[in-house]
């Protein structure tokens, strides 16, 4: 293993998950609509659209609506599994298997990752962590969360890889604080890795 890498912590969605965009669209948009008591229109999904462009996050849209922390992601995760996500790769669940016998290695989501778990072949004691919108009350790109991350891995922050799959929302801000960075999915200047499969992530660390 990397001397320099002692714990791995995983984004969930577009990382280990690909959600179905339309199921996805479809339940954000109505629950947005519920909310504030109007139609889903086009006129509406632009609203929410502007909405994204501000707060950068769905979980902090619906906050900042005056709903509970948590809202979105109880609303996710009371949706169908099977129609609303899938594994971004059929291998994930044994290679988290192998990786955790490695090297530590935790979740880091804005959503409660765990729900989903067992529709995916994953378990949750596989984690040393699992940080969600019950432990994080400011969803990403907030600090807070990568600050708590640095905290319970009680290691320096170069010592701690975030993996996610988006650079503006989880790269920059992790990078900000010190730790390294895995892209996954892409490739970026900004990261310090670019993984295509997460068994380049096995091999990382052996």
């Amino acid at each position: 293993m990397k001397q320099s890498i002692k714990h791995i912590w995983f984004d969930f969605s577009e990382t280990i998950i690909r959600l179905d965009k339309q199921a996805h669209e479809k339940l954000r948009y109505g629950s947005y609509a519920e909310i504030v008591g109007k139609a889903v229109t086009p006129e509406l999904v632009e609203e929410y659209e502007s909405l994204f462009k501000v707060h950068k996050s769905h979980s902090a849209i619906f906050a900042s609506l005056g709903l509970p922390d948590g809202y979105w992601s109880e609303r996710y995760a009371s949706a169908d599994p099977s129609a609303l996500l899938k594994l971004a790769n059929p291998n994930i669940p044994d290679v988290l298997n192998r990786l955790r016998e490695i090297v530590p290695i935790s979740i880091f989501s804005n959503v409660m990752a765990e729900k989903f778990f067992p529709a995916l072949g994953i378990e949750s004691a596989w984690f040393t962590y699992i940080l969600g919108p019950k432990e994080v009350k400011n969803p990403k790109p907030a600090l807070d969360g990568f600050k708590l991350m640095i905290e319970l891995s009680n290691l320096p922050a170069e010592n701690i890889l975030f993996v996610g799959d988006s650079v503006e929302k989880e790269l920059k801000p992790a990078k900000s604080l010190g730790l390294l960075t895995a892209l996954m999915w892409n490739t970026s200047p900004e990261a310090d890795y670019c993984f295509q499969d997460f068994e380049d992530i096995v091999k990382l660390v052996t």
